[in-house]
């Protein structure tokens, strides 16, 4: 009997140790800015064996990842990753928003409150002090770092060229953000330090931007652009619209690894990575740009770079990698239009001159419409209650005019918004987008391959609900990540506690995803 209950004691603490040995000691989260699914089969063949392929030969790729909800922007992609959730519970509805109560516009990441901080002469203040003026206290909710925070002291960094894709991925706990600044330097917010560590400094007096602008950026017979001019006339934050962005953004990363040995704690550490470059050159030239392929077979090497490094400085078997992206890209409704395949470019202003003239002419003189961004109608809620009429009725009649533009697809009121709850439609998409406080009186969405005039003369956006900007590849690697493929439909929100799971932490306090089984089992 007594060696029976020995037996047993054993078995419990191994299981004990097997269970407290899996969680990692380090989480890098990886996120590339407009990367669609589908670059991962296209550009396959032109990729090493140890960037991209080795992610998804090693990991688990999970193929039918969506965002679930629109608008599929920079800043509630991020969000959404970190904190499980969507917009209409983690209140990043756009990058930026028009704010229904000061009539001003409110930028995802910007807090007033703060400065910045750079290793500029003052050693606290820039030139350009607004580089640094954020935080991310517009975000409602906790991310899984937040969570593992509250009991932990490991380190949180977030790193990327743009400050939202670094500070919202770093939570609210986060120990720094990195970004770069219109002037091309590494910098911080007062949110997070005094002043710049040591390594940090020395990186920017390196200047590694002047090293990497200089000579040409060309594929043979495919395109050719002088780095040497575009940084003269564009100044030094021209990096960004290069694929050597995405390379001086890896550099801090691997520096970032060894300077502050994540990985090498008593508790798990995280560093989030969001490359940015793929987002600018996929703006200026589209999806079908040669300038295109050659920034992701850059990017290949860069991220093949980064494994060796954390395969070296923490190990395989202590490391859990995630890697997605924050929203696709449309094709140019140019391109499609060749194809023969419906597309279009829509003036918005066009349309909401109309539905002013409209109002007036109908319901008497007045300021009826306070604004329209981010395809979303605001409307003046005060004149609509001076003049005796219900808000609701006014959102219908607007929806119901802007229904009959050219280019719209659906329109959405608030009310429908707040008094009904969609599950498996575009509908539901809308929902998950809105947020009762932040958003606005009706939402628009136009047609698939149709985006904004302002596009018409190059280059091509996100934002919308459909396929081409929803649909993002993730793949998680790490040495307790079974190797594998899973071809059902899964969810951005369903990262977070993904990772949550794997370290035994709560989720984030917002969260709506669930743990996929496929990496947590």
């Amino acid at each position: 009997m007594k060696k029976l209950i020995i037996i047993t004691l054993i078995n419990c603490c191994i299981v004990t140790l097997s269970f407290a040995q899996e969680k990692p000691k380090l989480v890098v989260g990886i996120v590339v800015d407009q990367m669609r699914y589908d670059y991962i089969y296209r550009f396959w063949d032109d990729f090493g064996k140890d960037g991209f392929k080795r992610l998804v030969n090693e990991g688990h790729f999970f193929r039918n990842t969506q965002f679930g909800y629109m608008p599929t922007y920079t800043g509630p992609g991020h969000a959404s990753i970190y904190t499980g959730t969507t917009p209409s519970v983690h209140g990043i509805i756009a990058n930026d928003w028009y704010d229904k109560n000061s009539g001003e516009y409110i930028y995802c990441a910007g807090d007033g409150a703060m400065h910045t901080v750079c290793n500029c002469e003052q050693k606290n203040v820039d030139v350009q002090s607004a580089d640094g003026k954020m935080s991310p206290h517009h975000m409602l909710t906790t991310t899984f770092s937040d969570e593992l925070q509250l009991f932990n002291n490991g380190k949180v960094i977030g790193i990327s060229l743009k400050d939202r894709g670094a500070i919202l991925p770093a939570g609210h706990s986060g120990d720094a953000a990195y970004w770069m600044s219109s002037d091309g330097k590494w910098i911080t917010s007062s949110y997070y330090m005094d002043a710049l560590p040591n390594w940090l400094e020395e990186e920017n007096t390196k200047d590694k931007v002047t090293k990497y602008m200089s000579g040409i950026w060309k594929v043979k017979n495919k395109f050719t652009h002088n780095l040497d001019t575009l940084l003269k006339i564009n100044g030094r934050a021209s990096i960004k619209k290069t694929p050597f962005g995405n390379t001086i953004l890896n550099d801090l990363a691997i520096r970032i690894l060894k300077e502050e040995k994540l990985g090498k704690n008593k508790t798990t550490d995280c560093l989030f990575v969001s490359y940015s470059s793929t987002d600018y050159i996929g703006h200026q030239y589209g999806p079908h740009a040669p300038e295109l392929v050659d920034t992701y077979i850059r990017l290949d090497k860069d991220i093949a770079q980064l494994l060796k490094t954390i395969d070296s400085k923490v190990g395989f078997e202590d490391v859990v990698v995630f890697i997605t992206a924050d929203h696709g890209v449309v094709s140019e409704p140019h391109e499609l239009l060749e194809r023969k395949i419906p597309a279009g470019y829509f003036e918005s202003t066009v349309m909401i001159d109309g539905l002013k003239l409209h109002l007036s002419q109908k319901f008497g003189e007045g300021e009826w419409v306070k604004n329209y961004s981010n395809n979303q109608l605001f409307l003046n809620h005060d004149l609509i209650v001076e003049k005796g009429f219900e808000l609701d009725k006014m959102q219908q009649i607007c929806a119901d005019f802007l229904l009959n533009i050219e280019g719209v697809k659906n329109t959405f009121t608030a009310k429908q918004m707040h008094n009904n709850e969609y599950q498996n439609s575009f509908h539901a998409l809308i929902q998950r987008g809105y947020n009762q406080k932040r958003s606005g009186d009706v939402m628009v969405a136009l047609q698939t391959g149709w985006i904004s005039k302002y596009w018409e003369n190059g280059g091509t956006t996100h934002g919308s609900s459909y396929s081409y900007d929803t649909h993002v590849p993730l793949i998680f690697w790490g040495g307790n990540i079974p190797q594998g493929q899973t071809d059902r439909k899964v969810n951005i929100r369903d990262i977070a506690p993904t990772i949550s799971t794997i370290l035994g932490t709560a989720y984030p306090n917002g969260c709506t995803g669930n743990p996929l089984a496929e990496v947590t089992q």
